[in-house]
């Protein structure tokens, strides 16, 4: 059998907690399912080792601190992680799923993305279990809490103990000024309140 060149084979985890964002290569992880098992299995340990790593704060956009050794992640601190490299390497059958859209509320974090379900399955009721484990959520993207987006994400894993609040649905809490847009957009030009006119000072008629 042939293998793989190394590069196919190279992972990127960036970690994110409610504060600090910690990016590198994580040891002992060389696809998604075994980067799941791991958070998953409580015997595996309680933390993510990242090696190469990068750390920076959450909502400042300065330059990434580029740390001289690896850092370590608590697992129970990580709202979500973005993932790159394959999904499995390990030869394995993946049974039938049915993708659809989820919303979840982990602080400070709203999520909108898609999770693959069972066909037969009730969603909410299998969104029950996923709040118990680390899951993956497809073509994500991020949010604050008040609705500005802040990234996107072709596949995350999510922390379930980090959710609040989760539906089986797409939509999510729209910023401020998109949903006035949309209100505008939405209502007809004839139903709209005229927009009032500021008071000319009378200092203002008077000619020159």
């Amino acid at each position: 059998m042939q293998s793989l060149p190394r590069a196919a084979w190279e992972v990127r985890v960036e970690t994110v907690t409610s504060t600090f964002v910690a990016a590198g290569t994580p040891a002992a992880i060389h696809d998604l399912g075994r980067f799941l098992e791991h958070l998953n299995n409580g015997a595996l340990g309680g933390q993510i080792e990242l090696h190469d790593a990068t750390v920076r704060p959450l909502y400042r956009a300065s330059r990434p601190v580029q740390l001289d050794a690896p850092v370590i992640v608590r697992r129970e601190q990580t709202v979500f992680a973005n993932f790159e490299g394959p999904y499995f390497t390990r030869g394995t059958v993946r049974p039938p799923r049915v993708d659809a859209p989820v919303l979840l509320l982990a602080p400070p974090f709203q999520i909108r993305g898609i999770v693959a379900f069972e066909p037969e399955a009730d969603r909410t009721q299998a969104l029950r279990t996923h709040l118990h484990r680390f899951f993956v959520v497809r073509d994500a993207r991020v949010y604050d809490a008040e609705g500005n987006e802040l990234g996107q994400g072709e596949q995350i894993v999510v922390n379930g103990a980090a959710v609040q609040m989760v539906s089986a649905t797409a939509l999510h809490i729209a910023a401020p000024a998109a949903r006035a847009a949309a209100h505008d957009v939405a209502q007809p030009q004839h139903e709209r309140a005229p927009a009032e006119e500021a008071p000319v000072p009378e200092e203002a008629t008077r000619a020159a």
